[in-house]
C-alpha cells in the first residue's frame, strides 16, 4: 500500500501543521473522547478530541514554559475540542511500532483517553482553534466497546449545532468534506461544503502529484496513468512483457513476497495460469472484484458443461510465514521473486535474489528509516526518502529502474538472470 510523506496535506486556505519535540506551547494533560481520526501514514495520524462528560479537554498544565504560554487558566477551562497530532519520533513515540501499539491499545474511535503534550493555537482560519502535539497517551479512561457493547461509535449527535453567536460562516472549505465527501457536523459546520470545490481540489491534488512524479522522479508516463487500485494488474502486465510467460513459469514459478491480500498472485496464477506462490503471514483475503470474477468463471464452466470449478483450487499456494534468510532455501527453485509495496520485506527480496542469482522485481513504498538505519545513499547519508531507497536497491543488486503507469509509488527495481 502507498504511504504519504510525514507532512500533512491541507487545503489551500489552511496552514500545514508541523510540530516537533521542541514545538512552542504549554505542556498540558488532557482528557477527551476520540471522535475523528485521519491516519496519514504509519508514523503520523491526527485525532479529533472532544470533551468527556461535559468537562474541558485540558485538565492540567504540566509545565508552564516561560515565554511560551499561549493560554491562561480561564481559557483552558473553555477548551472543549482540539486536534491531537501523534507522530513517530516525538515523546514516548520513539518508533513507528510505538505509534502502532498506542493506536491499537488506546486510540480507537469513541474511546476516552488521557494524554499529555504541547498545546498551541492553530493558524487563523484553520479548522479548529487548538492543536496538541501529543507526547504520550497515559490512560484509557473509557473504552467505547466495553461501555457500550455491540454499539458502533458514531460522531453524529455528538457535534454541537450551528453557530449561535450570529457570526457569518467562514468562506473556507471544510477539510473533512474535501477529504471524505462528508462532514459529521452537517449543516452545523461553519465551513463550506461544495462538491464542485471538492472536485477541483481532488483534481488539483492529482495534478500536483503527477507533476512531482514527472519532474522529481522522472516518471515518463505524464498524466496518462491508471488508478492505484489497478497496481497489481499493471505490475503483472509489466512482468509478462518484461520476462515472458515461459520464464515466469520456470521452476516452481513466481514467488510473491509480502503479497498482502494476494492481488499480484491472483492476477498471475488465477487469471493468467502462471505458477506462483504467495508468501504472507496473514491469511489471504479476496476483494469483491475477485470474488465476482471467480463466480463468473464457475458459472461459465457450468454453462460449457465443463467439470465444476473449485475456487480453492483456482488460487495459488500460500505459505504463511515471514520471508527470512532461515527459510530462503525452501524457495530457491522459483523463477522470479517479486514484491509490490512489500514494506519491511523489501531488502529481503533483493538479498535473496542476489544470494541465489534470481531475477527479481520489487516496487518499493515505505522507507522505515529507523528500522533500516544501516541503509546509506550514494553520499553516505541515511536513507529517509523513497527515491533514495530505489537508488540504493538498484545499486545493491546491479539492477535497473522502470516505471509502472499507475498513480503513487510506481518505480520498479528489477534485474534479469545474470
Amino acid at each position: 500500500m502507498e504511504k504519504e510523506d510525514e507532512t500533512r496535506e491541507t487545503t489551500p486556505t489552511m496552514t500545514t501543521t508541523t510540530t516537533t519535540t521542541t514545538s512552542p506551547g504549554v505542556l498540558v494533560e488532557i482528557v477527551g473522547r476520540i471522535v475523528g481520526r485521519r491516519r496519514v501514514s504509519r508514523r503520523l495520524a491526527f485525532y479529533d478530541i472532544e470533551s468527556f462528560d461535559e468537562r474541558a479537554v485540558v485538565v492540567n498544565v504540566v509545565v508552564d514554559d516561560d515565554g511560551d504560554t499561549v493560554v491562561d487558566d480561564d481559557a483552558l477551562k473553555e477548551i472543549v475540542d482540539l486536534e491531537m497530532v501523534v507522530k513517530s519520533g516525538r515523546g514516548a513515540f520513539e518508533t513507528d511500532d510505538d505509534v502502532a501499539r498506542t493506536q491499537k491499545t488506546f486510540l480507537k474511535l469513541g474511546n476516552a483517553v488521557r494524554a499529555r503534550g504541547r498545546l498551541s493555537r492553530r493558524a487563523p482560519r484553520s479548522h479548529g482553534e487548538w492543536s496538541l502535539a501529543c507526547e504520550e497517551v497515559t490512560e484509557l479512561v473509557e473504552s467505547w466497546a466495553e461501555s457500550r457493547p455491540g454499539v458502533a461509535f458514531s460522531r453524529e449527535g455528538r457535534i454541537k449545532g450551528g453557530d449561535e453567536t450570529g457570526v457569518e460562516p467562514s468562506a473556507g472549505p471544510c477539510k473533512f468534506f474535501l477529504n471524505n465527501g462528508k462532514c459529521a457536523k452537517g449543516d452545523g459546520c461553519k465551513y463550506v461544503h461544495d462538491r464542485g470545490m471538492r472536485e477541483e481540489w481532488i483534481a488539483s491534488r492529482k495534478a500536483n502529484r503527477r507533476d512531482i512524479a514527472v519532474k522529481t522522479f522522472g516518471d515518463p508516463h505524464g498524466d496518462s496513468v491508471a488508478s492505484k487500485q489497478l497496481r497489481a494488474v499493471k505490475f503483472v502486465e509489466w512482468l509478462v512483457n518484461t520476462y515472458g510467460v515461459e520464464t515466469l513459469n520456470a521452476g516452481s514459478g513466481v514467488l510473491d513476497v509480502a503479497g498482502g491480500r494476494g492481488d499480484v498472485s491472483f492476477e498471475l496464477h488465477t487469471k493468467r495460469g502462471i505458477k506462483s506462490t504467495l508468501i504472507e503471514p496473514r491469511l489471504r483475503k479476496l476483494n469483491k472484484h475477485q470474488h465476482k470474477w471467480l463466480k463468473a468463471e464457475t458459472k461459465k464452466a457450468k454453462m460449457d458443461d465443463q467439470p465444476p470449478l473449485v475456487i480453492d483450487n483456482m488460487l495459488c499456494a500460500q505459505v504463511r510465514t515471514e520471508f527470512t534468510p532461515e527459510n530462503w532455501h525452501l524457495f530457491k527453485d522459483c523463477s522470479l521473486v517479486v514484491g509490490m509495496h512489500p514494506d519491511q520485506a523489501t531488502d529481503a527480496i533483493v538479498d535473496f535474489a542476489v544470494e541465489y542469482n534470481k531475477p527479481f522485481a520489487v516496487v518499493p513504498c515505505c522507507v522505515f528509516p529507523q528500522l533500516f538505519h544501516h541503509r546509506r545513499d550514494r553520499d553516505g547519508n541515511p536513507i529517509t526518502e523513497r527515491l533514495k531507497l530505489v537508488e540504493y536497491l538498484a545499486d545493491k543488486a546491479g539492477g535497473e529502474i522502470a516505471y509502472l503507469d499507475i498513480e503513487g509509488a510506481n518505480q520498479v527495481v528489477f534485474a534479469k538472470s545474470k
